[in-house]
């Protein structure tokens, strides 16, 4: 097991340690039942405080990913990555405590459990319903973020985004309005906001704005590869991704020599990107392409950003409503 905390960056120490353990944990580098160090021997391995490692251990175990046996120590219990990600992430655990309570009050009522299942894809199909055919348009800045939120999102079944480029608005306005004039919802970024606000007064359509923050794990991935004196390149498709990714390196306290980013196709050109490249950073959906030209001794990054769960959230109530008052 090896860990690496990096003190150069703004990322807490316990969340670092978190994401290396979860990560080695979910890729089978870590195997189920394998015994961890203790926290304190971790702590000093590390030469972090005993109380950093109790944090990211204490995640952990809320994850239902490691847990810890009094007397005996600290062991994975996750089997795969997908049993952590159906059941024991945290978030849900408010929905599996739903379900056990109304498992309980279907038997105190004396419903078998055979009926308490039909009852339940009665309601599940009955609330699909809600969820079919909404059509929500997606305007932003940057190819990357429209192609990573079209296809990666989950938001339900029968939900249908149209990923537009919010070039469209001021170079293309009736191709725009008329794919706006289409859907039930709008999304975009809250830097964009106001200016969909403005070009958009009048058309009785809901803007629901969301925040785009970098995925922690490539943060740490990044901070983990990365030191003062070495040079990162970035492949990407537009330039504005390209600032957006130097500020999100920069905002967290990274240190290197030197970013060199390029938009090009061209393998003369990206070859030469990588021969002065000591790791580099791709753009969703560039990944594949680099991986034919890169060496394997120089680190292969994807950037990617996702929108925060507090923004994920709202659209899905925004959803929820929108079928709701469709369905009697």
């Amino acid at each position: 097991m090896e860990i690496e905390v990096n003190r150069n960056i703004r990322i807490p120490l316990y969340l670092q340690i978190k994401e290396q353990l979860k990560e080695q944990i979910q890729s089978g580098q870590l195997k189920k039942d394998t015994q961890l160090p203790t926290e304190r021997d971790l702590s000093l391995k590390l030469k972090v405080s005993r109380n950093t490692v109790s944090m990211a251990y204490k995640e952990l175990v809320q994850e239902k990913i490691i847990s810890s046996i009094s007397g005996k120590g600290t062991f994975i219990i996750a089997d795969t990555e997908q049993e952590n990600n159906l059941f024991n992430t945290i978030n849900k655990l408010p929905v599996i405590r739903n379900i056990d309570s109304a498992i309980q009050k279907a038997l105190e009522l004396n419903i078998q459990l055979e009926d308490f299942m039909r009852l339940v894809n009665h309601r599940l199909n009955k609330k699909k319903n809600l969820f079919s055919n909404v059509h929500i348009a997606f305007v932003e800045c940057n190819q990357e973020q429209l192609l990573y939120f079209s296809q990666k999102l989950e938001l339900g079944t029968g939900i249908h985004i149209t990923p537009i480029l919010i070039d469209e608005m001021y170079h293309q306005k009736e191709q725009f309005l008329e794919k706006i004039r289409t859907v039930d919802l709008i999304v975009t970024t809250f830097f964009h906001l106001k200016e969909m606000q403005r070009c958009l007064m009048g058309e009785n359509k809901k803007i629901i704005p969301i925040a785009l923050d970098p995925q922690i794990e490539t943060m740490v991935q990044i901070a983990r590869s990365t030191s003062p004196d070495m040079n990162i390149g970035l492949v990407c498709l537009t330039s504005k991704f390209a600032e957006r990714v130097v500020k999100s390196i920069n905002n967290v306290g990274i240190k290197y020599k030197k970013i060199i980013y390029t938009t090009t196709h061209n393998k003369v050109e990206l070859k030469e990107l990588l021969n002065n490249s000591d790791i580099l950073i791709v753009s969703p959906g560039r990944k594949k392409e680099i991986q034919e030209l890169i060496s394997k001794n120089i680190p292969l990054i994807e950037f990617i950003y996702i929108p925060d769960k507090g923004s994920v959230d709202t659209l899905k109530k925004n959803i929820f409503d929108i079928k709701k008052k469709e369905v009697t």
